[in-house]
């Protein structure tokens, strides 16, 4: 080998050797490599690469996707630019490119605002949720460990973690829901995307346990997502013979609380109640008003002629 052919070679090892340096130290937009368990880490570095050599276009968007983000804020009526549909609409060759932007390599934040910057990474997170696959569960569970307060992350990553409504995803959303933070409350609203009769049982304690409307409220969303009576007709929900355990559950819990609240925390609440729609509702409504006071009874009258007239109430 002449002089020349050596240092073309070194230099080829040398620009490969850096390269996976930097990939080995970089970290993504939520986590890192140290994040996850040494097989996690390395099982996903493994399907990223083989995702990024078979799949290469999922990859090409989600860049693109990025790069459109400082115009995407620019143009945003609300106070998030609209980036979740975008990543949903990636489907299954979306989620290793995700995977690895939320844990692995990302770019960096640059001149984003903070309201970018959050629904990115929220987006992220709620587009992989969406996609129900097992192999996002260490990198989601680590999200939920991390130190990120960020409520519309937190909420994001406890909905796409309890996506995937396994024992396991189950009992650990409980725990972490009754671990008093200022992260608490954006779990307890995420939680309600697994359903599962202990969640629903969590969530109905809390409920009761509610001494303010913006707890109630936040709380009547989360029952009314995992009682929804829409989401459990969903091709491909699991634990069907869970339905009306986690339903009804959902139902006492709204009509409960209904009586106890103020008017917008009420509209919140009869509108879950609507959406769980449980065959109980009008039962439940009647057995509260034998001890409620006249505001109450006259609120839980409005809530039963509400359920009696609803396009949802079959």
């Amino acid at each position: 080998m002449n002089t020349k052919t050596l240092a073309i070679v070194l230099l080829t090892v040398g620009l490969a050797t850096a390269s996976w340096t930097r990939e080995a130290a970089a970290d993504g937009l939520l986590i890192g490599r140290s994040n996850l368990s040494a097989q996690a880490a390395a099982t996903l570095q493994t399907q990223v690469r083989d995702a990024r050599a078979t799949q290469p276009r999922g990859f090409e968007q989600l860049a693109q996707l990025r790069a459109r983000l400082p115009e995407l804020d620019a143009r945003k009526r609300g106070r998030y630019p609209l980036v979740g549909m975008e990543l949903k609409a990636l489907g299954v060759d979306g989620l290793m490119p995700m995977l690895e932007e939320i844990a692995l390599n990302a770019a960096p934040r640059g001149t984003l605002s903070d309201a970018a910057w959050s629904a990115w990474r929220a987006g992220l997170v709620e587009a992989v949720g969406g996609l129900r696959d097992p192999r996002a569960e260490p990198v989601l569970a680590a999200v939920l460990d991390s130190p990120v307060t960020d409520p519309l992350i937190v909420e994001a990553a406890a909905a796409a973690y309890g996506k995937l409504a396994t024992d396991a995803v189950a009992a650990r959303l409980v725990a972490l829901s009754r671990v008093a933070s200022s992260r608490q409350m954006s779990i307890l609203s995420g939680m309600g995307n697994c359903r599962r009769t202990v969640v629903a049982d969590r969530l109905a304690e809390a409920m009761a346990a509610a001494s303010d409307d913006a707890t109630a409220r936040a709380l009547a969303r989360a029952l009314g997502d995992v009682g929804s009576a829409w989401a459990w007709k969903s091709a491909g929900m699991g634990h069907l013979d869970e339905e009306q355990a986690v339903r009804g559950a959902a139902a006492r819990a709204l009509v409960a609380a209904l009586p106890l609240h103020g008017p917008d925390a009420r509209l919140k609440i009869t509108a879950a109640v609507l959406v769980v729609d449980h065959p109980s509702t009008l039962a439940l409504i009647d057995a509260e008003k034998a001890g409620a006071s006249p505001d109450g009874k006259a609120a839980l009258d409005e809530l039963a002629r509400r359920f009696s007239n609803s396009p949802f109430h079959r």
